[in-house]
């Protein structure tokens, strides 16, 4: 387990653990032209590996990623850019609003 951060106002999410408190995502990107490599970044494996307070800020995490498609084919692999995302729908949901849903499918089926 890991502690996450205390969230403060007003709001900044400005490192791993808020985003993490907040239900926050990151996908890392290829900036080479024609590459168009994506993935999904494991905010709590990454925290474990350069701290839960660490910067989420694209120059501060640069260092720490690279694109194995474009490293294999030689070029500069070090290009990447980050998009924060929010959690959406079903994810973000209220459980009793999930719950609710579930039972409307639920009376469909049977």
């Amino acid at each position: 387990m890991f502690k996450l951060p205390e969230i403060t106002y007003p709001l900044s999410i400005d490192t791993i653990g808020k985003m993490l408190a907040l239900g926050h995502e990151m996908t890392a990107n290829c900036l080479n032209t024609g590459c168009g490599q994506s993935s999904r970044v494991n905010l709590v494996a990454l925290g474990h590996r350069i701290g839960f307070d660490h910067s989420c800020l694209a120059q501060n995490l640069q260092r720490h990623f690279y694109c194995p498609k474009c490293r294999a084919a030689g070029r500069d692999d070090k290009r990447v850019g980050f998009i924060h995302l929010t959690l959406s729908n079903p994810h973000s949901e209220w459980p009793r609003e999930r719950e609710q849903w579930r039972q409307q499918i639920g009376r469909r089926a049977g």
